[in-house]
């Protein structure tokens, strides 16, 4: 009985269990590959139901999730200068700052490690971590796509670590921003 108790404690923390919890998780990667290449149809094949607009924009729920979301949207804007749709997980919403930014960090962590198809070519996504600190209301990181091309030279991923009245809240955006990186303007 003993030795069964120790097989499995040393297996439950054993460092390939730890790094697990760690490291990226292949299904958040897959899932949101899935919802990173859908960006070249403006979302479309993954909009789901609408839910109640805004003045501003129309929502609707998504088809497709990432493992740990508790909601995920597509907002259409009511513009006519930017016909843009953005793809919104909602990650963590909460009281404890350290849960929220261990989230916010092991999102962006994930982020880099994900593969997706971008017009055929095989891309990642890469960009600077900026650090949440609970003096800061507001963090944000954003990644931009490693292998610049044409139907993503306006994609970016934008992490957002926000505190609120009711505490702190962790999103993942997926959305066109136009820039002044050369790379991107090609």
């Amino acid at each position: 009985f003993t030795l069964i108790i120790a097989f499995l404690f040393t297996h439950l923390c054993s460092p390939a269990q730890l790094l697990q919890k760690i490291l990226p998780n292949n299904g958040f990667s897959t899932s949101l590959a899935k919802v990173v290449e859908n960006y070249e149809t403006n979302y479309l094949y993954i909009q789901g139901g609408a839910l109640p607009s805004d003045d501003v924009r129309d929502i609707f729920l998504s088809s497709l999730s990432i493992p740990g979301a508790s909601r995920c949207v597509i907002y259409r804007f009511h513009s006519t200068e930017d016909t843009t749709a953005s793809w919104q997980a909602l990650l963590y919403t909460g009281e404890d700052f350290k849960q929220a930014s261990k989230v916010y960090t092991n999102t962006f962590e994930q982020m880099k490690q994900i593969k997706f198809s971008a017009g055929g070519i095989s891309n990642g996504l890469d960009g600077e971590l900026i650090a949440p600190t609970d003096a800061i209301r507001f963090t944000s990181s954003l990644l931009r796509p490693v292998v610049p091309c044409a139907l993503y030279k306006n994609f970016i991923a934008e992490i957002e670590m926000i505190n609120t009245i009711e505490g702190w809240t962790v999103q993942l955006n997926l959305h066109s921003r136009k820039d002044d990186d050369e790379r991107y303007q090609k």
